[in-house]
């Protein structure tokens, strides 16, 4: 037993466990820092994919608002690349923003079977807060990219 105190001994076994403790913390540190950046590499790529997609979502909505409002016939060839976005926003997004994205989707196919607008009347809807459809879904997506960033 008194060899096993001898203080060789105990330099021995202080400097192996020294090592493995250096040598876990190490480990642990490494890879928390590589979760850690890997996570926010995710992060800041997901929320660049729904910030695209939202913005060619609005740019669509706007070309079909804008030629809404002087038609009054549907033209299913252009509603394809709004259907196809709103299509991903489902896949990817929250419940308020996929809802905004039907919402706004809805109300330009509306206006677009109604008649033709006058200059006064496309005047007015711009103060009519039911018709800002594309300001409602940004409010949401805006929402929503605050809660994920």
């Amino acid at each position: 037993m008194e060899g096993f105190l001898d203080g060789a001994y105990l330099s021995a076994l202080a400097a192996l466990a020294g090592a493995i403790i250096g040598g876990v913390t190490s480990f642990a540190t490494t890879w928390l820092t590589t979760t850690t950046q890997a996570r926010a590499t995710r992060l800041a790529t997901e929320l660049s994919a729904r910030q695209d997609l939202y913005g060619r979502y609005m740019t669509e909505l706007a070309t079909l608002f804008a030629d809404a409002l002087k038609s009054d016939k549907v033209d299913y060839a252009k509603l394809t690349g709004a259907f196809a976005l709103k299509g991903r926003i489902e896949l990817m997004s929250s419940g308020p923003v996929v809802e905004a994205a039907d919402r706004a989707l809805k109300f330009v196919v509306d206006l677009t079977m109604g008649p033709p607008r006058s200059d006064a009347e496309v005047r007015a809807m711009m103060d009519d807060r039911n018709a800002d459809v594309i300001g409602d879904f940004a409010k949401a997506c805006r929402t929503e990219l605050r809660a994920l960033g």
